[in-house]
């Protein structure tokens, strides 16, 4: 086994234990009950069932980029650190509240997450090449190609042709296309949902964590909306300008829309929530309408 080969497995093994370190932490870790918990912008804590569909998709994931086909994949490379990062702050989450270190680890998982669905994108030129070769200017929707295990195809010179050109990958194949999708359901849905929640859950956090004490019911109320706010507009312009998946939105949309019904008796705090949950969906419905999805 070559070096390159050996680090590739090392940042499997790696990526993988923090997946699963990461999820252990954060399925035994102390919440509180959403139902009675202070925050103004906490959605119900049947809203949290979510988790069960994110920790599925994501142990797809770390059993995907595992592969030992997948150990030359210089996309699945770049996006393992940021992923590591998020699932094990998300798994330290719980454990840091009351601490100095709770807001640091709070964007500092919130920002790992999000570089990672946003590495999922083709942002190569080598990918976009491919993209448009295979399906026309606009990429392929939802789906998404990325580098395999490195076979290419043999042109007239003999020569294998690099893997990540048209030549090599872009076919248009049913096995090309299950390739796609394999990269779609396994990486950039999994990322995505999980991206998308802690989007939301960290608005909440930092909600919390600087409005806390005895008192704090009023002041929270009075953040409520400027936070929703805020957690919307990056919702919006994730969706409409990161890279396309069904799960990043539709996390946002549960959760918002869980936050409108939690928050049913605060009327400027439910309607603000239902309403950024109406424009993601929509912002989300437009894209994939215009740009096409499989």
């Amino acid at each position: 086994m070559g070096d390159d080969m050996r680090q590739g497995a090392a940042r499997q093994a790696l990526t993988a234990g923090a997946v699963v370190t990461g999820l252990t932490l954060g399925a035994t870790g102390n919440y509180g009950d959403a139902d009675r918990s202070p925050s103004a912008i906490v959605p119900p804590s049947r809203a949290f069932g979510i988790w069960g569909p994110i920790y599925a998709g994501s142990l797809a994931y770390a059993a995907y980029q595992a592969m030992p086909r997948r150990r030359a994949d210089h996309v699945l490379g770049r996006l393992a650190l940021p992923a590591a990062l998020g699932y094990l702050g998300a798994g330290l989450w719980s454990r840091a509240q009351g601490t100095r270190a709770f807001l640091p680890l709070v964007g500092v998982t919130w920002a790992s997450a999000m570089a990672a669905y946003a590495l999922t994108g083709r942002d190569t030129p080598e990918e976009r090449k491919w993209a448009e070769a295979t399906e026309g200017p606009f990429g392929g929707g939802t789906g998404s190609w990325a580098p395999t295990e490195g076979s290419g195809s043999t042109g007239s010179t003999g020569e294998a042709e690099r893997s990540g050109t048209p030549d090599a990958a872009g076919d248009g194949s049913r096995g090309d296309r299950g390739r796609r999708d394999g990269w779609r359901w396994a990486v950039r849905e999994p990322l995505a949902g999980f991206a998308g929640w802690l989007t939301l859950a960290s608005a909440i956090s930092v909600l919390d964590g600087t409005v806390d004490g005895p008192a704090a019911a009023d002041p929270q109320r009075r953040w409520a909306v400027p936070a929703l706010a805020v957690t919307g507009a990056v919702a919006t312009a994730v969706t409409a300008v990161g890279p396309r998946s069904i799960s990043y939105p539709a996390t946002l949309v549960w959760g918002l829309a869980g936050t409108a019904v939690q928050q049913r008796r605060h009327t400027a705090t439910a309607v603000t929530a239902g309403a950024l949950a109406a424009v993601v969906a929509g912002v989300a419905a437009l894209r994939n309408r215009r740009r096409g999805t499989r």
